[in-house]
């Protein structure tokens, strides 16, 4: 009923108990799980673990993560990793306007470097035809401009854990992106968010842990796993005068569409 279409398995607090996690997953109806990649090791490693009954994988270079990626190496590796038929997106991958060169205790990639990544996997969504998945933070203007450029070569691909206001999702399902709810939707001090996701057509969500982060209400603060993401889903449902169950329903068709399952 329920698909956590962004999650990162590979996380060692994860992993250690992956088949317990997948486990309490399904016993919470939560049938399909995306692990994310953050970069072509983690990619590699998600790969080795992807069933293709509960869990699929993607391939991509988070922005924080920029400076591991390597031009004309780093395009074979990842072009070889799509090519296995359970990676069903590229990402997540996009801009992070905290984590650049001017960070003073975390630096990464300067903010041209950041885009010239980004871009480069855009390249590559397009000739293999996958998905997108967008890291964007503090950096819509840039990232929808971007985008703009791109949209009519792309598949399409999903804003996860997005977090801005209106205006930005209008320009984005302009785009024909969805937007991924996380469980930030569920805090209460999330009105503009909340504003969001009464506005966006469902067709256009999808549901989203990000565990081991950003665990929902009534799990806040603690670690997050998929089997939670039906607390998205009825925080939705809630917004939207539906049941919890219509959302789960179709959530995961959007998923499973946009993501070629």
């Amino acid at each position: 009923m329920f698909f956590d279409s962004h999650c990162h398995l590979s996380d060692e607090r994860l992993f250690a108990e992956l088949a317990a996690v997948v486990e309490r997953a399904d016993a919470a109806q939560v049938g399909r799980v995306l692990s994310i990649a953050v970069d072509l090791a983690d990619a590699s490693a998600i790969a080795g673990f992807a069933n293709g009954a509960r869990v699929w994988a993607s391939a991509g270079v988070h922005p924080a993560s920029a400076l591991t990626w390597k031009d004309e190496d780093s395009n074979r590796e990842l072009r070889a990793l799509l090519d296995n038929p359970l990676c069903v997106a590229v990402g997540e991958c996009g801009l992070d306007y905290v984590y650049d060169d001017t960070h003073p205790h975390y630096p990464g990639a300067t903010r041209p470097r950041q885009v010239e990544v980004f871009e480069q996997q855009l390249e590559i969504a397009a000739q293999t035809g996958k998905a997108v998945v967008i890291h964007n933070r503090d950096a819509d203007g840039d990232i929808l401009s971007i985008l703009e450029r791109w949209r009519s070569r792309l598949r399409g691909g999903v804003f996860h854990c997005f977090s801005s206001d209106w205006a930005v999702a209008r320009r984005i399902l302009d785009l024909d992106f969805h937007l991924g709810f996380t469980g930030i939707v569920t805090f209460k001090n999330a009105p503009l968010l909340h504003e969001v996701a009464q506005k966006c057509p469902l067709e256009r969500m999808l549901i989203e842990t990000d565990a081991p982060y950003l665990a929902p209400v009534p799990h806040r603060g603690k670690q997050n796993e998929p089997s939670f993401v039906p607390y998205v889903a009825g925080k939705i449902a809630e917004l939207k005068g539906l049941s919890r169950e219509e959302v789960g329903e179709i959530t995961t068709a959007n998923a499973n569409a946009l993501f070629g399952i």
